[in-house]
């Protein structure tokens, strides 16, 4: 029987989010308006008001009325035409943590193994206790590249039912050498998930390779780099016996038509989308450039929307010295481990007016500590 898919609620996320805004503005005497959240890794370069024309069009063209005013087959057909891949290889979801849910859940059984590397999301580890899986993680090298030779070691030890992990990697930024995955590949006979969320900004996709593995999955989303956030719809390419079996378990038609036709406005006319994101990446450039300026900061290479930096000494101080002009950046706890965690933070990239905003406040921020 056909089901929809276990959920993990955001909402407690977005109720600490906004909780962690109202204290930070009340601890320096500002407005919530005046709180820029730069830890998040969402779009904040593609104008709203170019994703509310397209939503507002999408409104007016439905009829309310019509309990199903979409061909969920030619929304399928226009992804496949976008991504150069066959129909027959993809799968469409709402967002790209129900199609990880979904991939693990048809991969895996309660209590499978599955491997994931430290650091990456921690949706990964919720989906892992959802489904009551046990999880063994892989720390990266030293240059954030794959550690081929542990995950197989891993591998050949636990005998996983699937190993998961994203590319362009959270929260490094790095986009991993594509023969390493490609080795993981063809040396593994267990299903690997590479979620590709911020492929757009990286320097290549592995969809066209997945017709090559029938252990390869890869997943898209047009929440990233299309701005479409909360009217986003996300995709899989994967083997037919993979796509096949999630049509057999999971309803398609529960994607609502503004995701779809949204997405499918994108699709066909996405050239102002094309110049954003081409633009964004030469802005990323100058940002990076001004950063490294600075002394006492490291700033990785990036294939993302947001930067890795690492800071000379615990990054604790610099942190609460950008909260005090409303500036948020991601810290890393003792859940992710990886080396040098204390001295290292991610901030988001946005439009220029947001990207000299934080420059200007790191500036000062590291001045006021000298």
């Amino acid at each position: 029987m056909k089901q929809l898919s276990n959920r993990i609620s955001i909402t407690k996320h977005a109720l600490d989010r906004l909780k962690k805004h109202q204290e930070i503005a009340d601890k320096y005497n500002l407005s919530i308006d005046q709180i820029l959240d730069l830890s998040l890794g969402d779009n904040l370069f593609v104008p709203p008001s170019q994703v509310q024309k397209i939503i507002t069009n999408t409104i007016k063209s439905i009829d309310p009325r019509d309990s199903y005013p979409i061909d969920y087959y030619s929304f399928i057909e226009e992804i496949s035409r976008f991504a150069g891949v066959e129909a027959s290889a993809i799968y469409p979801g709402v967002t790209h943590t129900q199609l990880l849910q979904r991939i693990i859940s048809i991969t895996t059984k309660r209590k499978s193994d599955i491997v994931v590397l430290s650091p990456d999301k921690g949706i990964y580890d919720e989906i892992a206790q959802n489904q009551k899986l046990n999880v063994h993680k892989v720390s990266l090298l030293d240059n954030f590249e794959l550690d081929v030779n542990a995950i197989i070691e891993l591998t050949e030890e636990i005998s996983p039912k699937a190993i998961v992990f994203s590319s362009p990697h959270y929260p490094t930024a790095n986009q991993f050498n594509e023969g390493d995955v490609l080795t993981l590949a063809r040396e593994l006979k267990i299903p690997i998930v590479v979620d590709e969320s911020y492929v757009e900004f990286g320097k290549y996709s592995l969809i066209n390779q997945v017709k090559h593995f029938d252990n390869l999955t890869v997943i898209r989303s047009y929440a990233k780099a299309w701005g479409l956030g909360a009217t986003s719809s996300a995709y899989l390419v994967s083997d037919s016996k993979y796509i096949n079996l999630l049509k057999e378990k999971y309803i398609l038609e529960e994607i609502p038509p503004i995701h779809i036709l949204a997405t499918i406005h994108i699709l066909q006319t996405p050239y102002k989308f094309v110049e954003l994101i081409n633009n964004f990446i030469v802005e990323r450039k100058r940002v990076i450039e001004h950063l490294k300026m600075l002394s006492g900061l490291t700033v990785f290479k990036t294939d993302a929307n947001f930067l890795f930096i690492r800071y000379k000494n615990k990054v604790n101080n610099l942190y609460e010295q950008l909260c005090s002009k409303g500036i948020i950046v991601k810290t890393f706890s003792e859940s992710h481990s990886f080396m040098d965690r204390e001295k290292s933070f991610l901030v988001t990239l946005g439009d220029t007016p947001t990207n000299e905003r934080f420059i200007l406040a790191i500036i000062e921020a590291l001045e006021t500590m000298l």
